[in-house]
C-alpha cells in the first residue's frame, strides 16, 4: 500500500508521453514513456515509480528510472495504457509528488507502427500480465 499522508501538488513541473522503442531482453519494446522534468529527482535504494490514479484504480509503470543528472524522472507503461488520471511519482511506496495537468490517452505520441522492427515487442497489459507469470 502507498503512503499518501502529505501528497504535494505540483504544479510547474511539465510532463511528456509518448511511445518509444526500449531493449529489453534483447528485442526491442514499444512502452509508453511518461516523462517528467523540471526538478531534481535523487538516486535513492528505494526504486522510482511514475503511476495513473483515476477514481480508485491505479496503473503504476513497468519500471522507471532517473535520469544520470537527476533533471528527469521516467516511467514506462504498457501501450494500451489507463485512458487518464492524475499523475503521481515517488520513491518505494512513498508518494513524493501529483501533477497538476492530467493525462489523457490523447497525450501520448505514437510511434508509427508501419516503421516498426519485425521483431519489436507491442507491450500491452496481457503481456505484463504474462510477463509476472
Amino acid at each position: 500500500m502507498f503512503d499518501i499522508t502529505l501528497i504535494q501538488m505540483i504544479p510547474q513541473l511539465p510532463w511528456q508521453a509518448k511511445e518509444v522503442i526500449r531493449e529489453l531482453d534483447y528485442r526491442p519494446h514499444v512502452l509508453v514513456r511518461i516523462q517528467i522534468t523540471g526538478g531534481y529527482f535523487q538516486h535513492r535504494a528505494a526504486e522510482p515509480f511514475v503511476r495513473i490514479v483515476s477514481r480508485g484504480k491505479v496503473v503504476e509503470s513497468w519500471f522507471a528510472e532517473v535520469s544520470d543528472d537527476n533533471t528527469t524522472l521516467s516511467g514506462y507503461f504498457q501501450t494500451d495504457i489507463a485512458a487518464g488520471g492524475i499523475i503521481e511519482y515517488g520513491y518505494g511506496s512513498k508518494v513524493e509528488g501529483r501533477l497538476e495537468k492530467r493525462f489523457t490517452i490523447r497525450n501520448v505520441e505514437k510511434l508509427n507502427r508501419k516503421n516498426l522492427p519485425k521483431e519489436a515487442v507491442i507491450v500491452t497489459d496481457k503481456f505484463l500480465k504474462e510477463k509476472r507469470r
